[in-house]
C-alpha cells in the first residue's frame, strides 16, 4: 500500500470558504431583523465564537463547529443566523409575520445579546425587512409610513419582486425595507433578502469609515499649513544653524504625517472594500426603474459616492503631503550640505592664511637664528684668537672681523641643508 497523501493544513479552510455564507431559502411571508455589532480591534474572533458556542450549549442548541464563521439555529420558532465578519458580527432573526413580530424580535435579541458574543460590541447597523406576498399586479402599493422625498421603489428579478425603502429608521432604529413577492421561489427570495441586507450593512460600514476619516481633515490641514510655512523659509538666506532647525522641524512633521498615514491606511482600504461590495450587490440586484421613483442604486449613487470621493480626496492629500515633505527634506538637506561645504571652504582658506603667516614667521625666525648663531660663532673665534695670541701675525680684532662673513655664510649653508633634508 502506498504512502498516505499529506494535505496542506489550510486545504480544509480554503475549500470551506466558498460555502462560508450560503443563501438560506426564505418562505414568504416573513419578518427579518438583522443587527450588525462592531467589534473592537482588540477583540479576538475566537472569543466571540466561544461565547456563541457557550450560549448554544446553555440553551441546549447545537453549537457551531470549531473556527466557524456562520451558524444557524432555531430558538422558540425563531430562526437565528450568527455570522462573524472581519470587523463586525451580524445576528439575523426571522420569524413568521404577526402583529408584534418586530417588537418580539427586538425583545428576543435584547434578552440574549450579552450571551451571544463577548463584551464591548456596539450596534452599528440594523435592518428590518417585511417580506410580503404580492398581488402580482404592476400597481404601486400603499406608501403609508414612508418618506416620499427619499423613497426608493423598483422591481427586481424580472418584475417578480418589488422593493420599497426610504433609508429612514423605524421606531426601533432599523432601516425598513418592504419586499413584495410576485412570484419568487424560496431560494430566490433568500438570495434577494441576503443582498438587501448586505447592501444596507456594507453601506453603513463604508460611511462609518467616512465619519472616522473626517477626524483626519484638521490634522492633514495643519500639516499642509506647516509645510507651506517651512518651505517658504527655505527661500530665505539663513545660516547653517537656522537651516538645521528647519530640517528638524520638517523631519518632525514627516514623522507625524507618516504616523497619520499608517493609522488611517487600514480605514481607507476597508472603506473602499465596503463601497465596492455595495456596488457589486447593487449590480447583482438588477433593478428596473419605476417612473417617478428612484432606484436604490440611483439613490445611493447620489449620497454614497460623494462621501467615498471625500475619502479618496483625504487619502490623496496625505499622499501628496508626504511627497512634498520628502522633496522639501531632500532640498533642505542639499542646502545644508552646500552650506557645510561653503563653511569648509572658509575654514580651509583661513587655514591657508595661517599657514602662510606661519611660513613667513618661520622665515623671519630663520633669518634671526642665522644672525644669532653667527654672532656666537664669531664670539668663539674672538676668544680663540685672543687665547692663542695671534698679535704677531694678525691681530685678534682683524681675525674676528674676517670670520664674520665666513661664519654667516657657513651657518646659512648648514641651516639650508638641514631644511632641505627635512623636506
Amino acid at each position: 500500500m502506498g504512502a498516505t497523501i499529506k494535505c496542506h493544513p489550510l486545504r480544509k479552510a480554503i475549500l470551506a470558504e466558498i460555502h462560508a455564507r450560503p443563501y438560506a431559502p426564505i418562505t414568504t411571508p416573513r419578518v427579518i431583523l438583522q443587527q450588525a455589532f462592531l467589534c473592537k480591534p482588540s477583540t479576538n474572533a475566537q472569543d466571540d465564537l466561544t461565547a456563541f458556542a457557550n450560549w448554544c450549549e446553555n440553551h441546549k442548541l447545537p453549537p457551531p463547529p470549531p473556527e466557524a464563521r456562520h451558524h444557524m439555529i432555531t430558538l422558540n420558532g425563531t430562526s437565528l443566523t450568527w455570522e462573524r465578519h472581519t470587523e463586525f458580527i451580524t445576528l439575523t432573526w426571522d420569524c413568521p409575520p404577526a402583529p408584534n413580530a418586530l417588537k418580539e424580535l427586538w425583545d428576543l435579541s435584547e434578552d440574549h445579546i450579552l450571551g451571544l458574543m463577548s463584551e464591548n460590541h456596539a450596534l452599528i447597523s440594523a435592518v428590518h425587512i417585511d417580506l410580503i406576498r404580492g398581488s402580482g399586479s404592476a400597481e404601486i402599493p400603499d406608501l403609508k409610513g414612508f418618506d416620499t422625498n427619499s423613497l426608493c421603489l423598483s422591481t427586481v428579478k424580472d418584475g417578480r419582486a418589488l422593493v420599497m425603502v426610504d433609508f429612514r429608521q423605524d421606531r426601533f432604529g432599523a432601516t425598513k425595507f418592504i419586499v413584495y413577492n410576485n412570484g419568487l421561489d424560496d431560494k430566490n427570495c433568500g438570495i434577494l433578502i441576503r443582498r438587501l441586507l448586505e447592501i444596507e450593512t456594507y453601506r453603513v460600514m463604508s460611511l462609518y469609515g467616512f465619519e472616522r476619516l473626517k477626524a483626519v481633515l484638521p490634522k492633514i490641514a495643519s500639516v499642509e499649513k506647516q509645510l507651506v510655512h517651512l518651505t517658504g523659509q527655505m527661500n530665505d538666506k539663513t545660516d547653517l544653524e537656522i537651516t538645521r532647525k528647519t530640517l528638524e522641524e520638517i523631519t518632525d512633521i514627516a514623522a507625524d504625517l507618516t504616523n497619520l498615514s499608517a493609522s488611517s491606511q487600514y480605514r481607507f482600504s476597508a472603506t473602499r472594500a465596503y463601497y465596492s461590495l455595495v456596488n457589486a450587490r447593487l449590480k447583482r440586484l438588477s433593478e428596473e426603474n419605476i417612473p417617478s421613483y428612484s432606484s436604490i442604486e440611483e439613490f445611493l449613487a447620489k449620497r454614497l459616492a460623494p462621501a467615498m470621493r471625500s475619502c479618496e480626496n483625504i487619502e490623496t492629500r496625505i499622499k501628496n503631503a508626504s511627497e512634498k515633505l520628502d522633496r522639501a527634506t531632500r532640498l533642505l538637506r542639499t542646502k545644508v550640505d552646500i552650506q557645510m561645504q561653503l563653511q569648509s571652504h572658509q575654514v580651509l582658506d583661513s587655514m591657508n592664511e595661517r599657514a602662510l603667516m606661519q611660513y613667513r614667521l618661520q622665515t623671519t625666525v630663520e633669518g634671526l637664528s642665522i644672525a644669532a648663531v653667527s654672532y656666537y660663532v664669531v664670539g668663539l673665534v674672538a676668544y680663540l684668537a685672543k687665547g692663542l695670541g695671534f698679535d704677531g701675525f694678525i691681530s685678534p680684532a682683524r681675525l674676528t672681523a674676517i670670520s664674520v662673513p665666513i661664519a654667516i655664510i657657513s651657518v646659512w649653508y648648514i641651516i639650508r641643508r638641514i631644511r632641505a633634508r627635512h623636506k
